[in-house]
């Protein structure tokens, strides 16, 4: 479950949603003015990988994005300009370290940190199906 400060929606409130879009995009999306981005930053042939992805981050947040880093990739989300902007800054500042590749996905209309923790707390509670693994229809 994500934590802490929602992916737009502050509190708990949906930004953008009014009466009679709710029901049009279904409950617990945003409205598709925030766009997110999630992103990873990949150092090239560099003995020190840290900083440079450390500074790609606050780049992209001095850029006004709001930023959640994960474990293997960064959020951020805000409006079409911010992440187009953050992005830019993001790879400049990678590339200020050496060679790097920078990977993002973006999408509007992203769902709300309230539904993803739905989502989360159904998958927690079902039960694994099959004893062998991912790898089990493999064979």
């Amino acid at each position: 479950m994500i934590d802490g400060e929602s992916a737009g929606t502050c509190a708990g409130k949906d930004p953008g949603l009014g009466a009679g879009e709710a029901s049009r995009k279904g409950a617990g999306y945003q409205d598709e003015s925030v766009v997110g981005c999630q992103f990873s930053v990949y150092p090239l042939r560099q003995p020190d990988i840290d900083t440079p992805v450390q500074a790609t981050i606050h780049a992209a947040r001095a850029e006004g994005a709001e930023v959640r880093v994960g474990n293997l990739s960064t959020l951020m989300w805000g409006s079409e300009d911010q992440m187009f902007a953050a992005l830019r800054a993001a790879f400049r500042a990678a590339q200020r370290h050496g060679p790097a590749v920078l990977t993002a996905t973006l999408a509007a209309g992203m769902p709300t940190d309230d539904l993803v923790g739905a989502i989360q707390a159904d998958v927690d509670e079902s039960p694994p199906t099959g004893t062998g693994g991912a790898s089990e229809g493999l064979r």
